[in-house]
């Protein structure tokens, strides 16, 4: 009995883990708005919210492979920030329950274009964005979050 218990609370676990992750997330980066919240105001780190399109958008493919992929980009997100991933892929599905909050989070922050880099402070207080792609990217993030 121990033992059905045992298997039927680890396949629970691990639907709900599977459930609750999207699978165009990077490694590193949160999925899920309201948990990255309460990390930032643990650790007093500002949330870097990307909306984005994954697999259609080229401005957010070269964002991501020219500096979200680079070793400085990574290093300086680890010590800094809280990443939070909003896709909105059109040839991979996700959870229904991630793609509602990714629309609700375009909506609520008012994106027009992809990719939207939003930094929110601990508190919730926006900082600013960046719209597109921009070289000088990390420069401006680095810019943006001395302001917390």
């Amino acid at each position: 009995m121990k033992r059905l218990l045992l298997a039927v609370a680890v396949f629970c676990c691990g639907v709900t883990i599977f459930a609750a992750t999207g699978a165009t997330t990077p490694k590193g980066w949160m999925d899920h708005f309201g948990t990255a919240r309460q990390k930032s105001k643990q650790l007093n780190r500002p949330i870097l919210l990307l909306v984005t399109g994954s697999d259609w958008c080229p401005y957010c493919v070269k964002l991501k492979k020219n500096v979200l992929d680079k070793p400085e980009f990574r290093k300086f997100a680890k010590d800094h920030l809280i990443l939070v991933y909003a896709d909105s892929p059109s040839k991979t599905s996700l959870p229904s329950s991630l793609e509602k909050q990714n629309r609700e989070l375009a909506k609520r922050f008012g994106v027009r274009g992809y990719p939207t880099t939003i930094i929110i402070a601990p508190d919730g207080k926006e900082l600013g964005r960046i719209g597109g792609y921009a070289s000088n990217y990390l420069e401006r993030i680095k810019k943006l979050i001395e302001q917390k």
